[in-house]
Parts: C-alpha cells; sequence; structure tokens
C-alpha cells in the first residue's frame, strides 16, 4: 500500500470509493473549484484508490475530519485506523485547537478509541443521495 498526502486524487477514483461504501458519488461537487481540502491523504494498492480521509479547516482553531473511506473489501484490516491516526498527528502537529467529525452512532466506539467524545450539534443534508 501506497500512501499519498495532499496529493491530487482523480476524481473518478475517489466517486467510485465513495459509491463502494453506499454514499453518493458527488462528482460534480468535487470538481467545483470552490471545493478546498485543508489536508487530505489518499490510499493505493496497485494504483488503486482503497481508502481515504479529508479535513477542511481554517488553518487555527477548527478542523473537521470528513470522508473517511475504505473500500469494502480492506476494511478490517487497520487502514481507517491508520488514516485517522496520521490525519490527527498532522492536525496537531499544525496545532490546530479544536478537531471535529461526524459519524453515525454505530462507529462512536471507533472514534472514541481517538479521543473524540460526544457534543450536541446539529446536522441537516440539503439534498438526497442519488
Amino acid at each position: 500500500m501506497v500512501y499519498e498526502f495532499n496529493e491530487k486524487v482523480s476524481v473518478k477514483a475517489l466517486a467510485d470509493l465513495r459509491e463502494s461504501v453506499g454514499w453518493n458519488r458527488m462528482e460534480k461537487e468535487y470538481t467545483s473549484p470552490f471545493m478546498n481540502s485543508y489536508y487530505h491523504i489518499a490510499v493505493y494498492e496497485d494504483e488503486k484508490l482503497i481508502g481515504y480521509i479529508d479535513s477542511v479547516s481554517n488553518g487555527v482553531t477548527d478542523a473537521y475530519i470528513q470522508d473517511l473511506i475504505v473500500s469494502p473489501g480492506h476494511q478490517g484490516k487497520g487502514i481507517g485506523t491508520e488514516l485517522m491516526n496520521k490525519m490527527i498527528e498532522y492536525l496537531k502537529e499544525k496545532r490546530i485547537y479544536m478537531i471535529s467529525v461526524v459519524y453515525e452512532e454505530s462507529l462512536k466506539p471507533f472514534y472514541e478509541r481517538f479521543g473524540f467524545y460526544n457534543m450536541l450539534c446539529g446536522q441537516m443534508e440539503t439534498y438526497q443521495k442519488l
């Protein structure tokens, strides 16, 4: 496996990975010039994207980890854990004050391992999966 840090990722490869885990492809959104990533990590096996994590941040006070994705055939092998560890390490090195992540209830034990705890928040999705 090869980890790439903040390198360009093919929109199609990313859309395919998202779809493989049952998420919407978001190809149009990923081609938008307004779509900015603070820091992202991609994992490849035989040049195929098998894992990805992204963050958005103002670079000082807050960062939001989003899109932790591991292809179904590679889940349970520590790739998601490694991606989280590498992302958190980077954000801490940059002295980001607060790191947040949104996750489904079933994933709470996974995120608690990294030190995340529940806070009251709200979220609204503005359109359905395609």
